[in-house]
């Protein structure tokens, strides 16, 4: 994200920016949060924080921004869904993880069809599949069946998967993993062969990564997803962030690299125009005209449909199928769309394990 940032705002920069950093770990921990962002507003002096929270954890530094009367970006998968009415100082850039969920949910649910959802310990401590389900209740779906993996490697398996899929009459699956345990599923799909692929996946965004994807052995079978972003997008912002990113870092661009170049978009608004300027403000990013909400404070922007294919050396690859242009009455819908019941979870940042 660092290098997203700096790659938009340091090229020929006027004026010229000056980074601080402190290191908040898995970002659970909201007194840590708050001490290192009053130490960078006190001690720094900084401008403008930036950080990568979740919605809850961002939302306990909202009072601090508000007593600075300072500018707070939070860069965000977006796989929480906000509890506190919006700050005038706070704004959110995210990668609207649940909206792609709940687009997801709805595909794998349609034509009345029992959804077999699938998801990691991990993942499922998030909103994740509380979107699927919305999603997939809508097109007239049901839940049949709910299969949550463990998160050690070496006692990673699909058994119990195996057995919901012979004894639920699943017509489709609804899967929700990140990060490696999306690697560990994949390969272990991949083992069990068609015994564990007879019916369709549609996939959380972020299982449809594509470094991730890389790393991932390709069972066949079906594979759809709706993603924030691919490399394989083509318009004017997108050449400019790829190449900026690969000059820099020698690296390819990724979801997380997007992120701070889109922060990097924001501050420069910021510096120009004022956090005024922010309500309802909207730029070009690599992944399509994008726009901050004046209610919600939250970005919105274009989701892709892909399929997860077959790639080279047998692993796997994203193909994408259509654009989902952006839609701010959705996004208000799947905001403002809370649970009536108390739901547990976890509390560090998403991705960060």
């Amino acid at each position: 994200m660092l290098d997203g940032l700096r790659c938009r705002l340091t090229p020929g920069s006027d004026p010229e920016y000056q980074f601080y950093t402190e290191n908040i770990g898995f970002g659970e921990n909201n007194e840590l949060s708050y001490s290192k962002a009053e130490k960078l507003f006190l001690q720094d002096k900084v401008d403008i924080l930036i950080a990568y929270c979740n919605s809850a954890n961002a939302e306990a530094l909202y009072q601090l921004a508000g007593a600075f009367q300072k500018p707070l970006l939070i860069l965000d998968a977006g796989m929480q869904l906000p509890q506190e009415k919006a700050s005038p100082w706070c704004y959110h850039i995210t990668l609207q993880g649940l909206h792609g969920c709940r687009i997801a949910g709805n595909m794998s649910g349609t034509g009345n069809r029992n959804v077999l959802m699938a998801t990691s310990f991990y993942d499922g401590g998030y909103r994740g599949p509380w979107s699927y389900d919305r999603g997939l209740s809508e097109a007239g779906g049901a839940v049949c069946g709910n299969y949550v993996s463990g998160y050690r490697t070496a006692e990673f398996n699909i058994d119990q998967y195996i057995s919901l899929l012979k004894n639920t009459e699943a017509a489709s699956v609804a899967a929700c993993f990140s990060s490696y345990l999306a690697e560990l599923f994949f390969n272990a799909l991949n083992e069990k062969n068609s015994e564990a692929i007879p019916v369709p996946f549609y996939c959380a965004p972020f299982m449809a990564e594509e470094q991730l994807l890389s790393k991932c052995n390709f069972p066949g079978g079906e594979f759809y997803t709706v993603v924030p972003w691919s490399s394989a997008l083509e318009n004017p912002q997108q050449t400019e962030f790829t190449n900026s990113i690969r000059q820099a870092t020698n690296k390819a661009a990724n979801i997380f690299h997007l992120l701070g170049w889109e922060a990097g978009i924001v501050t420069i608004a910021l510096v120009e125009c004022g956090i005024q300027s922010l309500k309802d403000f909207s730029y070009l990013s690599p992944r399509g005209k994008t726009t901050i909400h004046p209610e919600t404070h939250y970005t919105y922007a274009p989701l892709y449909k892909g399929k997860i294919i077959g790639g080279q050396h047998g692993k796997c690859a994203l193909q994408i199928t259509e654009t989902i242009p952006p839609d701010a009455g959705m996004h208000i819908k799947v905001m403002s769309d809370q649970p009536t019941s108390f739901m547990s979870g976890w509390k560090n940042n998403y991705l960060c394990i």
